[in-house]
């Protein structure tokens, strides 16, 4: 690949106008930098020249950020996130430490955590932390080194990731034991749509996560934050609502759910996100690949 000499050029001036920019004073960017104050005031203005704008407002030996310096300094800031973080791993066992997994709802218990159970009996000094994060702030902490893989149900795009998509979680509509319905022989789905359904809170794509083809109106009686959430609103019996069958089954089988003939859900997706800087024997890689294979044997 052809390298860009003005990127080059660029990135041997960045680690000082980062350490200028956190400190916004030269007398104590020089002692941490170890460089006189007139070659950083050199620096910092040949990088502004080749930018083509100022990033400081000066005052005396005093520079304030401006809102250019303020955007470079956060791009700057994420990079040598990413970059420390990847020579850590690479200095290091990949299957071996901490490893930080965004997850949620029924992708965590039903997925994920029997993943990674089997993940740590293999490599028993990986130590998994499960964090609970929505796809945005997940992609966000990913790209700036604070998350080492994620998973939730939309397929957001960010050019910062490889997002993958892992497999479908199908689905059904329920209700539970002290519902009218439950005992009612039910012939057609406007039956079912007569009763108010529990249901998620939108998304980040700005759409319901439990795959209700959105040309079907039904009535809302209950909005709740996680997919898994509607198991317990369901098993209480006051409404309608979709669930994931991976987590249903087993209450259906005990007589406490009914789940109606009606196959009018889109399959739930399933993603996956990781680094594009992540070598393929990372711990995320792995983890992703016990994850998609629990997914798919679904």
């Amino acid at each position: 690949m052809t390298s860009n000499p003005r990127l080059a050029d660029l990135w041997n001036r960045l680690p000082v106008f980062k350490t200028v920019a956190q400190t916004e004073h030269l007398p104590t960017a020089s002692k941490m930098l170890h460089i006189t104050a007139p070659a950083i005031s050199r620096t910092i203005r040949l990088l502004e020249d080749e930018i083509g704008q100022p990033l400081f407002r000066r005052e005396g030996r005093n520079l304030q950020l401006n809102a250019a310096g303020r955007r470079l300094l956060n791009a700057v800031s994420q990079v040598m996130e990413s970059l420390d973080g990847t020579l850590m791993e690479l200095a290091s066992d990949p299957m071996e430490g901490p490893i930080r997994i965004s997850t949620i709802g029924v992708i965590t218990d039903s997925f994920v955590l029997p993943a990674v159970m089997e993940l740590n009996q293999e490599y028993p000094s990986l130590k998994p932390n499960l964090l609970l994060k929505g796809t945005s702030d997940a992609n966000d902490l990913l790209a700036r080194g604070h998350l080492d893989v994620a998973f939730y149900y939309e397929g957001l795009t960010d050019e910062r990731l490889n997002i993958e998509h892992l497999g479908n979680i199908g689905a059904g509509i329920y209700c539970g034991e002290g519902h009218p319905l439950f005992d009612a022989n039910v012939q057609s789905l406007e039956e079912v749509l007569e009763f108010p359904f529990s249901i998620p809170q939108e998304g980040d794509n700005g759409q319901v996560q439990d795959g209700w083809p959105v040309e079907v109106h039904r009535e809302i009686g209950m909005r709740i934050t996680l997919l898994t959430s509607n198991l317990e609103v369901a098993l209480s019996g006051r409404f309608v609502t979709v669930l994931p069958d991976v987590i249903a089954r087993e209450y259906v089988e005990s007589g406490r759910l009914k789940r109606f003939p009606f196959e009018v859900l889109d399959p739930i997706p399933v993603y996956g996100a990781h680094r594009k800087a992540d070598v393929p024997a990372s711990a995320a890689r792995k983890v992703l690949e016990y994850v998609r294979k629990k997914v798919r044997q679904e």
